[in-house]
């Protein structure tokens, strides 16, 4: 038998074994509710004294009963409304009965992130101990994790861009939190819950303002059984976020125009007025041409249509993938006509991009709202936060 056939007939075997092992496991937790198995449960006792409540996002809420939290995730996009539902149950106490739903026993202690917009929710709740898988290094922008990933704590389990179903079996993981819709059917991820492996889809991409996107480290903390702790940072965040708010309405009386995007073709892709985009600009005061749009996502308009509101316009934010003005003038020599290329007014979230193809901006930017937007507030308002540097955002030069 030659070497590659001998190691995928040791993989099979490997892979065959932890099937089994999974789902003997599997009908072993299910004949395991009865109480007299769990003789140091208390019915009556409260096991989750410190609560989250959700009151910004949109995508998940949590309900809490003695021993254990159901955690709900609901789908917003294209019209669609859907949930799927999970019981957290906390570990040495019995999942309730007559209740058919998926079992992740709290707090997990091995998860699996496939995304990195979940990393700088696990650095903010000190849960890095936690993390035991990443889809893979080269997008990561925390010094931690790339350390962490480098001494072999966690692991990458998407090295060559196809998720490695075996690895994760082999890992022993309590969960694996993706990103996408909560009923996805992404066929990886249907083979794991088969093997009943839990997998928790994080939908903060449909959120439509950064307190509701942020928010999501909420469900990171219910994971891990760390309300306490988040409910006092997120508190913070909010707090200084809300400065910030208060500190427009006050003192801002202007709305500089600005446009987004940029065009491909004859075709110009903009943010919707109803989109977490636009959001992020109208909470600054910023002008905005299609403000009054129903959109939550981007508007198709021709080139013509925005480049006559573009040489006017006194800023130009978020152009794409231009992350200098050789880009711009690259990409189309007209938009040089511009109000905002000639006083340098263009701004992208390429403020800690990295080597690689990482950006911090969907990192550590997700969970620090008031920081995106004292950068927002710094490119339109400059005046009043002469001592802010950007630092998600940057000024093409």
């Amino acid at each position: 038998m030659k070497k590659t056939e001998k190691c995928n007939a040791h993989r099979w075997a490997v892979y065959t074994l932890l099937c089994f092992l999974m789902v003997g496991f599997s009908a072993c937790q299910s004949n395991s509710n009865n109480q007299s198995d769990f003789p140091d449960f208390d019915p009556k006792k409260d096991y989750f004294p410190e609560k989250v409540s959700i009151d910004h996002s949109i995508g998940f809420d949590v309900e809490y009963h003695s021993n254990y939290k159901t955690l709900h995730l609901f789908r917003h996009y294209n019209e669609v409304a859907d949930t799927v539902s999970f019981l957290l149950v906390q570990k040495g106490t019995p999942a309730p009965e007559g209740v058919d739903l998926p079992v992740i026993a709290v707090p997990i202690q091995k998860a699996v992130s496939l995304s990195t917009t979940h990393l700088g929710m696990f650095e903010l709740l000190d849960a890095l101990g936690e993390l035991k898988g990443i889809e893979r290094k080269q997008y990561v922008s925390s010094p931690k994790v790339i350390s962490m990933v480098d001494s072999g704590e966690i692991i990458e389990v998407e090295p060559a861009g196809t998720l490695n179903v075996e690895t994760i079996i082999e890992m022993g993981v309590d969960v694996v939190l993706g990103v996408g819709y909560p009923n996805s059917q992404n066929e990886s991820f249907q083979q794991l819950q088969r093997l009943n492996i839990p997998v928790v889809l994080n939908a903060d991409w449909q959120e439509v303002d950064l307190l509701g996107r942020a928010e999501w480290v909420k469900l990171l903390a219910v994971l891990l059984n760390k309300e306490k702790l988040v409910n006092e940072k997120f508190s913070a965040i909010e707090t200084e976020f809300q400065s910030v708010l208060d500190m427009i309405a006050e003192k801002v009386t202007d709305a500089p125009l600005t446009i987004t995007g940029i065009a491909q073709g004859d075709a110009w892709q903009v943010s919707g007025g109803k989109s977490f985009a636009y959001n992020v600009l109208k909470i600054a005061k910023a002008d905005y041409p299609w403000k009054d749009d129903n959109s939550t996502g981007s508007i198709k308009l021709s080139f013509e249509a925005v480049y006559e509101i573009g040489l006017k316009a006194d800023f130009w934010v978020a152009p794409g993938g231009a992350s200098t003005l050789q880009n711009i003038r690259e990409r189309d020599p007209r938009y040089m006509d511009f109000k905002s290329y000639k006083n340098g007014t263009i701004y992208n979230v390429f403020g800690r991009n990295t080597e690689g193809g990482g950006n911090d901006y969907y990192e550590t930017g997700v969970i620090e709202p008031h920081i995106v937007l004292k950068d927002v507030v710094k490119i339109f308002h400059p005046e009043l936060l002469p001592d802010h540097q950007l630092v998600y955002y940057n000024r093409l030069k």
